[in-house]
């Protein structure tokens, strides 16, 4: 059996509508702070925290859409990972959209459940990478198919 996959990742909407979600909820607990609605807390304060909590969700929220890269992950037979981001918008020519690239190590942090891949790499340069992969991010035999063959490379280094 061949392990071999080849996937196309695209951001996730659905990642980026419970991101924005959460950072709304982030928000408007910093706005009941600022009007009071909760405790009797002094007024710099209230305000203190209320501004702590919408700059933390508007960071937030800024780093995730910042994050938003598409990449091609292609699994090789043995078992080896090549990751190459680009951008996701323009994919007529991909030489001149490609950021960066190379071989990468799934490490042992990676979380492959049913509807959810948290695929931790190791890339060349020793930084580590994160990237979800759920559902919407690619078609459903990818999915499928990228989850079988993370299956079966975490097993391969978990013996190694």
């Amino acid at each position: 059996m061949s392990i071999a996959v080849s996937a196309d990742i695209k951001p996730s909407r659905l990642l980026l509508i419970v991101m924005a979600a959460a950072a709304i909820v982030v928000a408007l607990i910093g706005v009941i702070f600022a009007f009071a609605l909760v405790g009797q807390l002094s007024f710099v304060f209230r305000i203190s925290l209320a501004a702590a909590c919408v700059v933390t969700a508007t960071l937030a929220f800024w780093l995730v859409l910042r994050n938003r890269k598409a990449v091609w992950l292609h699994i090789s037979g043995t078992g080896q990972i090549r990751l190459v981001e680009h951008h996701a918008t323009v994919r007529v020519k991909a030489g001149s959209q490609v950021m960066s690239g190379g071989l990468a190590q799934l490490l042992a942090g990676s979380t492959v459940w049913p509807n959810l891949l948290l695929l931790r790499l190791k890339l060349e340069n020793g930084r580590v990478r994160t990237i979800p992969v759920l559902p919407d991010s690619v078609p459903k035999e990818t999915f499928r198919a990228l989850q079988v063959a993370c299956r079966w490379v975490a097993s391969h280094n978990n013996n190694a």
